[in-house]
């Protein structure tokens, strides 16, 4: 995994090619030097800077600047356009899109945690999550909360020592459906049955019928990430990374 700064590496050398049947990961580190921050300010819309704002925490108001402007920046090496004019949408349940003629068919969608975010980029619907795990959760009635009962089931007879790790591999999976979907906990999360069957990648169908694929992410020790897009044809590829 490449270990330069986002911005500098997308300054000099381009985003490969993003074919149909792939989807292109970046995790980076929001704690970004002091330098670059104003120069990712500039790049955000008023709406942007004034949430930014209402942050409490400089730490807090930093990540969110270096998030969406790092984010800007990405998403304008892809469509080779300056991050400034780079115009966003919200779907019914928040989910942001590109808007305008200028998407070209692009799709993305981020996550953060901690001093980390995971950006995700593709030619179609998709979904990710990131999660540090290094925080208490009520395991069992989260489990009870958003699970089938087939899942439910298969929680149950995993050891002890090893629920919390099956716990986040089960909750980043659901938030990347959920989020991949564009609808949200409203979607049904206990329909969708992916968590804790082996192999690589679950396919489910959505209430509508539509196909999606949902995988958990390879990430370093103490962190958990899923990814879910449309359909079945797909695979993923890590472009810059922290490892």
């Amino acid at each position: 995994m490449n270990r330069q700064p986002l911005r500098l590496l997308l300054s000099a050398v381009p985003v490969p090619a993003l074919s149909a049947g792939e989807i292109h990961l970046w995790l980076v580190d929001l704690d970004q030097p002091p330098k670059p921050l104003p120069e990712l300010a500039a790049t955000l819309t008023r709406d942007e800077q004034e949430r930014a704002a209402r942050f409490r925490f400089p730490e807090h108001q930093a990540r969110f600047i270096a998030g969406r402007g790092l984010l800007r920046e990405l998403l304008g090496a892809y469509l080779d356009r300056p991050a400034v004019t780079l115009r966003f949408g919200q779907g019914s349940h928040g989910k942001p899109y590109l808007a305008g003629e200028d998407a070209a068919g692009l799709h993305f969608n981020l996550a953060h945690s901690g001093h980390r975010a995971l950006y995700a980029v593709a030619r179609r619907e998709v979904g990710v999550d990131l999660e540090k795990m290094d925080r208490q959760v009520d395991d069992p009635a989260i489990i009870d909360r958003i699970c089938g009962l087939r899942e439910q089931a298969a929680f149950q007879i995993i050891p002890q020592e090893q629920r919390h790790n099956a716990f986040f591999a089960c909750w980043t999976r659901k938030e990347a459906i959920a989020k991949a979907l564009g609808s949200g906990f409203s979607c049904g999360l206990q329909t969708l049955d992916v968590c804790f069957w082996k192999g690589e990648q679950t396919q489910v169908r959505d209430p509508a019928g539509r196909e999606w694929g949902v995988v958990n992410l390879p990430l370093d020790r103490g962190w958990a990430g899923a990814l879910a897009a449309a359909g079945a044809d797909w695979r993923y590829r890590f472009l810059f990374g922290l490892y």
